[in-house]
């Protein structure tokens, strides 16, 4: 065979195995555009369009934390406040300003549900003004206005002359009824003696709506009968010191006595849980202590950035921080028992037949 004719056989078969070779491509390149189109793209693209959906969780979304500010306050502020615990350990070292005639600001709210015993009568103006809106509910509730409030604001020496005749009448070394001078929360305008006209005040028959209803207004009744082991004063029906809402709620409900409850707010510090507590209107507010930095004269106090606050010392150590948090508690219901014991059966039956 002559060399052209060997080499026009050998570009025959070159070209029969090109056309092959293109058919074979074109064959996979139409197999997967089908693919594509009845599968879709490619499996990694498929696993992305997963990882992009949202996670399902079963946890509440969490409320915002409270943002606070630091405010500098000075560390003789310990002795200021609501709050400060004077007693036979604690002297009262705070000013005496700020003090108001009561008789005055019952003529500025034409008060006339209870009477002061004279115009020397003195106390903080926030007390004057919660005693008379307590007297005047007191009033509305009983016609009587015979209470009198016959002391607040007492000088140290007016405590001591006080304190004298006691030990004098007693023959006691120590008395039990009067604080010596300068241990005496007389000295701070937060707390009255009450009477009556013609007779002493005990608290009992239709004056218990003071003891049942004081704490709205702020109140307590500082030293109760089964108290007496803590605050070393006897128990004194007619002595009534303010302590701000919502502590006075607090107090009553828990029946401690001031000594106890600021024991207490030592374990609701700034860095630790709050202590929440509701008024009578349901209104939630949030307590904590904070100590006094006692490396200088001031202390740096963390205060609510946004809500309305109150500070008030604690006359030992520290200071107490309140403020009111815009929230309502929750409101408690009691528990409706599915079926009657046998001894509320009794009861019930006893009480039918007293009816």
């Amino acid at each position: 065979m002559s060399n052209k004719k060997k080499e026009k056989k050998q570009n025959g078969a070159a070209r029969f195995f090109d056309v092959l070779l293109a058919l074979a491509l074109c064959a996979g390149i139409g197999y997967g555009g089908y693919y594509v189109a009845t599968h879709g793209t490619a499996v990694e693209q498929k696993d992305n369009y997963t990882a992009n959906l949202p996670e399902e969780t079963t946890e509440p979304p969490t409320e915002p934390q409270q943002i606070y500010d630091t405010v500098e306050i000075s560390n003789q502020e310990i002795h200021e406040g609501n709050l400060i615990l004077v007693n036979y350990e604690l002297p009262f070292s705070g000013s005496e300003e700020n003090l108001v005639s009561l008789y005055q600001v019952m003529l500025e709210k034409d008060c006339h549900s209870f009477g002061a015993r004279d115009a020397d009568v003195k106390v903080q103006r926030v007390y004057a003004e919660q005693l008379i809106a307590l007297f005047d509910a007191f009033y509305n509730e009983s016609f009587d206005n015979n209470i009198i409030v016959q002391s607040g604001y007492r000088s140290p020496q007016r405590q001591q002359e006080l304190y004298d005749a006691d030990l004098a009448s007693t023959g006691l070394e120590e008395s039990e009824r009067v604080a010596k001078a300068g241990y005496s929360e007389h000295q701070t305008g937060l707390c009255v003696d009450l009477s009556l006209f013609e007779a002493d005040y005990d608290g009992t028959g239709i004056y218990s709506y003071i003891d049942e209803h004081c704490a709205d207004y702020g109140i307590i009744l500082r030293y109760p009968e089964n108290k007496t082991e803590v605050t070393r004063i006897a128990f004194e029906p007619w002595h009534y010191r303010y302590v701000g809402i919502p502590h006075a709620a607090y107090v009553r409900n828990n029946n401690i006595c001031l000594e106890e409850y600021i024991t207490l707010l030592y374990g609701y510090d700034y860095e630790s849980e709050h202590l929440q507590i509701a008024d009578q209107q349901n209104e939630l507010y949030e307590i904590y202590y904070y100590p006094a930095d006692t490396s200088g004269e001031t202390t740096m106090l963390p205060v609510p950035a946004d809500k309305e606050y109150s500070v008030s010392g604690n006359n030992r150590d520290g200071f107490i921080v309140t403020f009111d948090t815009g929230k309502q508690a929750e409101p408690q219901t009691d528990t409706i028992p599915e079926e009657e014991t046998p001894a509320q059966e009794e009861t019930d039956s006893v009480q039918e037949t007293n009816s």
